[in-house]
């Protein structure tokens, strides 16, 4: 028996396939190492597969493996190897990917405007082939009347997913604004045209759009209230046949919040809409206990006129007050379930204390199914008495206050940025930080902050762009410190007082643990100065946009001896099997490797050349010719191909 409880590898082979199938990839890998026995049996792609099944089965890796029937223990280290560089800040990458004007990053896609065309770049699949839009044909084609050669015309991405962008197009002196989506790739499926939609809009306040491979839905800030508010007007539109579905726009009545990102956020799921706010009311309660997430569901069907309001418990007011410049809200998907989240970062004083910092809170939300369900079982809240406290005294047949009792969060659904008693704090202010979001994979906060440094001979320091990485793991299940109660016991799940008096039983999840892996800055201080140019090309940083995903980071930045409407558009990578040619080998220490055998000998040349002209001079190819019906959409070498400007970090 001691022999059993000393070697986990001379346990039944089905009991160990029922506790390894259970382990996310951390927990996998980690095992793994323990023995080479266990290595051995962790090589097994059926044990990988049901660990891929169970936790992962929505990842990138997860599906690809799951398509091709093998591969599960390759996409499990891949996933702990993207993971982990995330949360250490450990990027394997570091390069220019792009010269543009604008951008937009989602789905793993580049779509970046760059000489009046729209070029879409797969950075996930490390594409060397680009395909290029262009803009003066198409808005030629289907805007009337218009002439892109002589209108001013001003434009914005809006989304892209699954091969189609979605753009809007503002013809400037005749004040229209047009909403374009096209099939950006070479071939479109199953013979459809490439314009999947043409709508002139009424209104373009706060316009959003949102889509999948189905439907489009796209709304605007501009609906009349009943209270003489503004409230959002949603529409629905079937991609294959670019109809509208709804016959007229679908108002959301009494839902606040205008601020897309920071009060408000919509998404996609299940070919339905989400919409999802902060804010309760339009206007605020004096006396009030509760905040609730508000959302609403809309259907892609033609018979939607009323939506129905949905409210969440977010959090009570006394946990403090949040300071609302740093708030931000959006909506994601798990990675295990693929159920939709709210993930929303506030920066609170906790309990009204001095310390103020940053937590992110995850909400799930339930699937259209799921709520069908509940409509049709009659589900409702049950009426909830207010707290016996003076200030309910207060209360007049006008006020309309929010109470619920305290629900209990799991530790794994919120991340706080420190403890409540940090020691070491490394913060940017909001003006210094060009990206905040949150890696719900490698629990991790990301920042992309603007640290200037010293620059010799001169006493302005150079704006330097440098990643703040703040992330957590959990804790052995064993407290060995004593820390809540007799040492070398699990930790116990926890119950609030609201549980013991209703006598419910512990939340499952509830005995899970965490600690912080403390505040990281990359490059260091010490960094190669290749490095630290190639991120920041110039001493100002000027206007710095940035999107991420799971295991990127894009964002553009001035550099020198570009045209002033153009930036570098800059990719951070920390995934190893994402690998683009032609980059150098860059020892961290400070002196370069020898470049890699496929890097021609003129590429310094090339790169110098390259920043010495406004704009940049590129050998793509151009297929504009005289006489000559120009496509829509053309296929060419991608831009990175031709700058080979980059480095391979490790």
């Amino acid at each position: 028996m001691s022999e059993m409880t000393r070697n986990l590898d001379c346990i039944p082979y089905d009991v160990f396939y029922q506790v390894a199938s259970t382990l996310d990839c951390h927990d996998f890998v980690h095992l793994s190492q323990v023995n080479r026995n266990l290595n051995a049996l962790m090589r097994n792609e059926s044990l990988a597969r049901k660990t891929v099944e169970n936790n992962l089965l929505y990842t990138k890796e997860g599906q690809q493996a799951t398509q091709n029937k093998s591969g599960y223990r390759k996409a499990l280290g891949r996933l702990y190897d993207i993971k982990e560089a995330v949360a250490t800040a450990n990027p394997y990458s570091a390069s220019i990917i792009g010269y543009g004007s604008a951008f937009l990053y989602s789905g793993g896609a580049l779509c970046y405007v760059f000489n009046d065309e729209i070029r879409a770049l797969d950075v996930h699949g490390a594409s060397q082939v680009e395909h290029v839009l262009n803009l003066h044909a198409v808005l030629a084609r289907v805007i009337p009347d218009c002439d892109p050669a002589e209108d001013a015309t001003q434009l914005s991405l809006m989304n892209y997913s699954h091969g189609v962008l979605a753009f809007s197009v503002e013809v400037v002196e005749r004040r229209e604004t047009w909403l374009l989506a096209v099939d950006m790739r070479r071939k479109t499926e199953g013979g459809k045209g490439r314009l999947r939609l043409r709508q002139q809009l009424e209104n373009k306040q706060r316009l959003f759009v949102q889509h999948n491979q189905s439907y489009l839905y796209y709304g605007t800030h501009s609906g009349a209230g009943y209270r003489g508010h503004k409230e959002w007007i949603v529409n629905c539109v079937e991609l294959a046949t670019g109809k509208q579905i709804n016959e007229k726009p679908v108002q959301l009545h009494d839902f606040a919040g205008n601020e897309i990102g920071q009060t408000v956020c919509f998404g996609v799921h299940q070919d339905h809409l989400y919409a999802v706010s902060t804010q309760t009311a339009f206007e605020m309660e004096e006396v009030d206990w509760t905040s609730f997430y508000v959302w609403v569901c809309v259907a892609p069907t033609s018979n939607t006129k009323r939506v129905t309001l949905n409210r969440t418990w977010r959090r009570q007011h006394r946990e403090g007050p949040i300071n609302d410049s740093w708030s931000d809200v959006s909506l994601r998907h798990d990675e295990a379930t693929k159920q939709l989240i709210i993930l929303e970062c506030r920066r609170e004083w906790h309990k009204g204390g001095s310390e103020n910092f940053r937590t992110y809170y995850v909400q799930p939300l339930p699937s259209p199914a799921e709520i069908m369900q509940s409509k049709h079982q009659g589900e409702a809240s049950r009426p909830v008495s207010l707290p016996d406290e003076p200030l309910t005294k207060t209360l007049d047949p006008s006020s309309k206050p929010n109470y619920e009792r305290p629900r209990k969060r799991l530790r794994r659904h919120y991340h706080p940025e420190y403890t409540l008693d940090p020691v070491h704090r490394q913060d940017f202010i909001l003006n210094r930080t060009k990206l905040r979001t949150y890696n719900l994979c490698a629990s991790a906060f990301i920042d992309l902050v603007n640290d200037p440094c010293p620059t010799p001979g001169s006493l302005i320091p150079h704006d330097r762009l440098r990643l703040r990485m703040v992330s957590r793991k959990r804790k052995c299940p064993i407290d060995e410190a004593g820390e809540e109660g007799p040492p070398h016991l699990l930790y116990r799940p926890e119950i609030t007082e609201e549980d013991q008096e209703d006598d419910e039983p512990a939340t499952d999840g509830s005995e899970e643990r965490f600690e912080s892996r403390g505040v990281r800055l990359w490059p260091p201080n010490n960094a190669p100065p290749k490095l630290t140019q190639l991120l920041c090309p110039s001493k100002r940083t000027g206007k710095v946009e940035a999107m991420a995903d799971e295991r990127t980071v894009i964002y553009s930045v001035n550099q020198e001896g570009l045209s002033s409407d153009l930036q570098a558009i800059i990719l951070i990578n920390f995934d190893p099997a994402l690998r683009l040619p032609g980059l150098q080998r860059l020892d961290m220490s400070g002196t370069p490797d020898t470049p890699p055998t496929n890097t021609t000998a003129g590429t310094e040349q090339l790169q110098t050349e390259n920043l010495g002209q406004d704009p940049p001079i590129f050998p793509l190819t151009n297929s504009r010719r005289a006489n000559h019906k120009e496509p829509s959409v053309r296929e060419e070498p991608a831009m990175h191909l031709h700058i080979k400007r980059g480095y391979w970090l490790r």
